[in-house]
Formats: C-alpha cells, sequence, structure tokens
C-alpha cells in the first residue's frame, strides 16, 4: 500500500512536470510570434489613421537618403518627364494614384514608375501601396512648386 501511494506521487508530479514544460513551449511560441509582429511594424510602419495602407519596400525609413535643400541643384537633376508628373500632382493638390498620371499624362506605367523611383530618391515625393495600387503624394508642396515654377520660367 505504501508503494502505491508513493508511486501515484511520482506520476502526478511527472504529469505537473510535462504541463509545465508545455506551458512554458506555448508561452515561448507566442513570445516569438508577437516580437516577429513588432519587428514587422518598426519595418513597414503604417501611416497615422490608415490601417490598409502599407508602405513600398523603396519607402521605408532610409537615413542615407537626403533632402535636396538647394533648389538650383534640384533643377540641374530633373528631366521634362519628372516635370510634368510633378505639375500633374500639384494640379491634384500633391497626390493622386499612379495609375491615374500614366493615363492622364499618355505615358506608359514602366516610364511612370521609374519617374516615381526617381523622385523619390531625389526626396520630392514618398510612395505608398494602397490595396493594389501604388498612391503616391508630394513630400513639400512648396518646395516642389517653386522648383516647377522656376523650371517653366528657364524654359520660357
Amino acid at each position: 500500500m505504501v508503494f502505491a501511494g508513493s508511486y501515484d506521487y511520482y506520476v502526478v508530479i511527472a504529469i505537473a512536470f510535462i504541463q509545465l514544460t508545455v506551458l512554458a513551449s506555448l508561452i515561448y511560441q507566442i513570445f516569438s510570434e508577437s516580437r516577429k509582429h513588432m519587428e514587422k511594424e518598426q519595418e513597414y510602419p503604417k501611416s497615422p489613421g490608415s490601417s490598409s495602407v502599407r508602405q513600398l519596400e523603396f519607402d521605408t525609413p532610409n537615413n542615407k537618403l537626403q533632402r535636396i535643400i538647394d533648389v538650383n541643384t534640384s533643377i540641374k537633376n530633373i528631366n521634362e518627364d519628372e516635370v510634368k508628373v510633378l505639375s500633374f500632382l500639384l494640379s491634384k493638390g500633391g497626390e493622386a494614384y499612379q495609375a491615374e498620371i500614366a493615363r492622364e499624362l499618355g505615358l506608359p506605367k514602366s516610364t511612370v514608375s521609374r519617374i516615381i523611383r526617381r523622385l523619390y530618391e531625389k526626396g520630392l515625393i514618398t510612395v505608398r501601396r494602397v490595396s493594389r495600387f501604388s498612391y503616391v503624394q508630394v513630400t513639400d508642396i512648396d518646395y516642389v512648386n517653386d522648383i516647377v515654377s522656376k523650371l517653366r520660367y528657364d524654359q520660357s
């Protein structure tokens, strides 16, 4: 009888140990999944007030990209198609969908995509993904307006 009682004691301890191990494993999995999610959010931060907007890969925070301060320096590096896109964006209040830009300006989508990437690299626009569409916004409307008006003045 004494043997049976001590045997039950060891079985209960073994079961408790197994339950503790399973619980610790579950807590670890939950913690690691939540950490992955937090790291992903830091990599692609959401726009304020918009849960369905996800940024494009080239619109992640990058400290190496410097905004060009001098308008005269910016003008040297901007071609005619880029001026058309910036003018169109300014006429639409500083924001439009990439497909709309291509359609309205009569430019191929691939050309508009390259133009948008160059303008982004110059710090003049930001691009965000909204569902399957790319949403383009001017970063500083006054700055871009100065550039476009100066270019128009130089061309005439």
